[in-house]
């Protein structure tokens, strides 16, 4: 998981949803901040999740300029760099459930642990085509590639060795700042995915939609979904509606799994030990 300083509360509730239905499945936890993050924010979170690992960002990017030099100009010059460098560098040493910081988990994902299962790639799906960046995507296509229509990368399971660092860096070998698209890294991941059939998880359980974005909208039916990546637009309904629902849950998940007693791994919510900003919880 990737954040930054100010939102790693925001990415302890997301890991603590996601928790309830992976804490079986191997996983560890592995937070990197694109930032310099306090100590009593490391000591809060461990307090959360035992043996959580919470890292700055610029290791990937070191190992991965170890292993192409080349793409340390889009690292260091590029908005979404770190976030490209961390994906690399993990998958490259095993496989990954990556997640951005405002994903929320609200029902057992049985389609990503069957892709889990099957060690194939997947991920969500965008409501529209075409956020890509258009001088990657040709670049790419210059090199015979195909993208993924719809792609999304802001949750993806990724097998090892799925994406092949000198591929990332052929694509990007004509970039050169300043990059004007939020979607480089998307754009580079939807087409080296797209070659080891990466799936789309249900988009009517793995959900991206702008629902709710106006307060008279209809948001979406939480009972019904897995999860949902709150993009920008809407970025306040996590807050106002996302994360509520998230705690109940947590209550609910405490009384079942304690017989009612609050254990530090599997009755604590990230509310306990982690606080978020005012300016986040405003009313619409």
């Amino acid at each position: 998981m990737l954040t930054t300083p100010e939102t790693l509360s925001d990415a302890l509730w997301a890991a603590w949803s996601w928790y309830r239905f992976l804490r079986d499945e191997d996983c560890a936890l592995h937070i990197s901040v694109d930032g310099t993050v306090s100590e009593a924010a490391i000591a809060a979170a461990s307090r959360l999740f035992p043996g959580v690992s919470i890292d700055s960002a610029q290791w990937a990017c070191q190992y991965v300029r170890a292993r192409m030099p080349g793409l340390q100009t889009f690292f260091d010059n590029h908005p979404t760099g770190r976030k490209l460098a961390l994906i690399l560098a993990l998958s490259d040493r095993g496989p990954i459930v990556y997640s951005d910081y405002d994903v929320l988990a609200f029902r057992q994902p049985h389609e990503l642990l069957s892709a889990m299962d099957r060690n194939v790639p997947c991920y969500f799906s965008e409501e529209v085509d075409g956020t890509r960046d258009a001088q990657i995507a040709e670049r790419a296509k210059q090199l015979g590639l195909e993208y993924i229509p719809k792609f999304n990368c802001g949750f993806m399971h990724i097998p090892q060795g799925a994406l092949s660092i000198g591929l990332a860096s052929q694509i990007l070998a004509t970039w050169r700042a300043p990059g004007e698209s939020w979607f480089a890294e998307q754009t580079v991941l939807s087409f080296m995915l797209q070659q080891f059939h990466a799936e789309a998880l249900p988009s009517s359980r793995y959900v991206i939609s702008v629902c709710r974005q106006f307060y008279w909208e209809k948001d979406v039916d939480y009972s019904a979904i897995a999860a949902r990546h709150f993009t920008t637009p809407v970025r306040h309904v996590m807050y106002k509606y996302g994360m509520p629902i998230i705690l109940k849950q947590s209550t609910d998940y405490r009384c079942e799994t304690c017989g009612g007693q609050q254990s530090p791994r599997e009755g604590a919510s990230p509310n306990q030990g982690a606080t978020t900003t005012s300016k986040d919880h405003g009313d619409e």
